[in-house]
């Protein structure tokens, strides 16, 4: 079982941090004699699995718990709503999982032994237990502290707990083990994978780019958007959207922020002119991480590497020179120019520089956090739109989240989704502090399942058209590459003639890369099915564009360093089958549980 535990990292690190979350609802009394099915929220319950409560009680100490971690790692940080927010829905997950996971347990009937408990524990000491100063040396976990402390008496009262903490772990380890244990990898299967890997190919090839079909000289009608709309008709089927507007207050450095940056760099820039050192005063004030412990040395670069303004100060100075503060999209730099050079006929400046960032000061914040948050007490329905010009404030187009999307700004977040379903419309949303602004979000109307109507999706329909018609051209221009071709002419002559150019690939694999085609799996798929005695292909539609292959040589693998690399090979696919069947499993069954969630009784729309 320990060689399985090693194999899954992935797997096993999801557990732990399920079952430490977990470990703790269950040791503050999680209880097992089932809710009662009574259709409401009860008093001391967040939510339910199959009957079994999660203990209100329980679930704040959890969160609480995740809360305080999260300050352990950041004490300056200033815990907010969103924040707690988001510990809730961290333990909801966790606490779901881990009673999916227990109620599987005990139906597969999987036991425990002590001798196998007391090696887990031996084996894999818990990291709660690794961060106690008893168990620390200079700092470090040190594991024979811990062997000896198995067995001291003064640690008595300690390994019950631990006990009871691990026995769930290496449940969940054995539940891991007998869901893997269903996957098999055959060594036939290994000896192809290992051959198809190992496998090179090197091809010449033409492609005629989408990007060169002019899109405004194609024209759709509207009989055909029509036409396409009505015989495609499964295409437009829509699960239900949530329309919303965003309102924002980014957080953009104000004019007196970018005053502050540019005193500042004036008065390095005048140090300089009496004579510091460029390079201890780049340590010292440059706001560039990288020149911080280099003196502010950004080496040797040649033209274009750097940003515009940066790029033609550095180029226009002379050697050994200190420029006037410039500014570019990081901030103000002062530039000191140390040499030049030509290298393969391109000039190339060696330099250094002093980077002052313009950056919002914290009384900006918090004039951003005020301004929106005044907003959002003070709006409703009918005076956003004054309170929008009053706290100078942006309001985003209208946009539309299907269940389990990408919110704007926030992302995936199931709190936020939940109250742009479920609100009444010109609801708003309390504040969202994300790194690049502050959010207030207004639920507009939702949109329920149905069919799209024509008019919705017309432009859709159009640029799709419009995509299938520089395809067919495309096709068409890689089809005369191909007539020439077989012909007689070469494919570098052929491609020319239509004001192309063939490319030669060097030996590649089918995990490669290559110029314009990137990974294409159809032009990849395509190349490695040539030969000698089939060397062209019919021009294939890639992602770039219609393309036209021949086949130049071929690298056959033989299986000499397979029996070296088996075990490896065999760990690497079966971890990857087993990661890809436990997902699956797990979907399955929490879709088939019954989950009710009493959160929004507890703590309010948005919990």
């Amino acid at each position: 079982m320990m060689q399985i535990l090693r194999e899954n990292t992935k797997i096993i690190i999801v557990i732990i941090v399920i079952a430490f979350v977990a470990t703790i609802v269950f040791a503050w009394g999680m209880d097992f004699t089932g809710g009662g099915g009574s259709g409401r929220a009860p008093q001391n319950a967040v939510g339910e699995v199959n009957g079994i409560e999660i203990p209100l009680v329980s679930f704040n100490r959890a969160t609480d718990q995740v809360i305080e971690n999260e300050r352990t790692k950041d004490p300056e940080k200033e815990i907010e709503e969103s924040d707690y927010r988001q510990a809730r829905q961290k333990v909801w997950n966790e606490s779901v999982a881990s009673l999916i996971q227990q109620s599987q347990i005990e139906k597969k009937g999987i036991h425990l032994t002590d001798p196998e408990l007391v090696d887990f524990i031996r084996r894999y000491p818990p990291e709660e237990v690794q961060q106690a100063q008893d168990f620390q040396t200079n700092g470090q976990f040190d594991y024979q502290k811990y062997i000896a402390a198995m067995s001291d008496q003064r640690y008595s009262n300690m390994w019950p707990q631990v006990e009871m903490l691990m026995r769930g772990r290496l449940s969940n380890f054995k539940l891991l083990e007998y869901i893997g244990s269903m996957v098999r990898v055959s060594d036939a299967e290994m000896q192809d994978k290992y051959l198809r890997d190992n496998e090179r190919i090197k091809v010449d090839y033409a492609v005629v780019p989408l990007s060169s079909i002019d899109a405004s000289s194609v024209s759709i009608s509207r009989a055909q958007i029509e036409a396409y709309y009505s015989s495609h008709l499964d295409e437009f089927k829509t699960t239900e959207q949530a329309y919303y507007t965003v309102i924002r207050a980014a957080k953009n450095p104000s004019a007196e922020d970018d005053g502050k940056a540019q005193e500042e760099i004036k008065a390095i820039k005048s140090q300089l002119d009496q004579g510091a050192d460029f390079a201890t005063l780049a340590q010292e004030k440059t706001q560039d991480p990288s020149g911080k412990d280099t003196g502010g040395d950004l080496g040797w670069f040649s033209r274009g590497q750097m940003v515009g303004p940066f790029d033609s100060t550095a180029f226009a100075m002379k050697d050994s020179t200190i420029s006037a503060p410039i500014k570019t999209q990081f901030g103000y730099h002062i530039i000191y120019r140390k040499g030049h050079r030509v290298t393969n006929g391109k000039d190339e400046v060696n330099a250094s520089h002093i980077l002052i960032k313009v950056s919002p000061s914290q009384e900006t914040i918090d004039d951003l956090r005020q301004r929106i948050q005044s907003f959002r007490d003070e709006v409703n329905a009918d005076n956003d739109s004054s309170l929008l010009a009053q706290y100078r404030l942006t309001e985003d187009a209208q946009r539309k989240l299907f269940r389990n999307g990408a919110i704007a700004g926030v992302g995936r977040d199931a709190d936020l989704e939940k109250f742009l379903f479920e609100s009444k419309p010109n609801t708003f949303s309390d504040v969202y502090d994300r790194a690049d602004a502050f959010y207030v979000f207004r639920t507009d109307r939702i949109a329920p399942a149905g069919t799209s109507t024509l008019d919705e999706v017309a432009s859709l329909i159009e640029r799709n058209l419009k995509s299938e018609e520089q395809k067919k051209m495309s096709f068409a221009r890689a089809e005369q590459i191909y007539n020439a071709v077989m012909g007689g002419a070469t494919l570098a002559d052929a491609a020319k003639a239509q004001g192309l150019t063939s490319t030669e690939t060097p030996f590649f694999a089918r995990s490669g890369r290559l110029p314009v085609i990137g990974q294409d799996p159809v032009f990849f798929g395509t190349a490695f099915t040539l030969s000698q005695a089939n060397r062209y292909c019919k021009p294939v539609i890639t992602q770039a564009g219609a393309a036209v292959i021949e086949f130049k040589d071929k690298l056959v693998a033989g299986l000499d360093g397979f029996s070296a690399q088996r075990d490896t090979l065999r760990s690497q696919e079966m971890l990857t089958l087993q990661n890809a069947y436990w997902d699956k499993w797990y979907n399955g069954v929490r879709d088939a549980s019954k989950i009710e969630d009493y959160r929004k009784e507890h703590f309010g729309d948005q919990f």
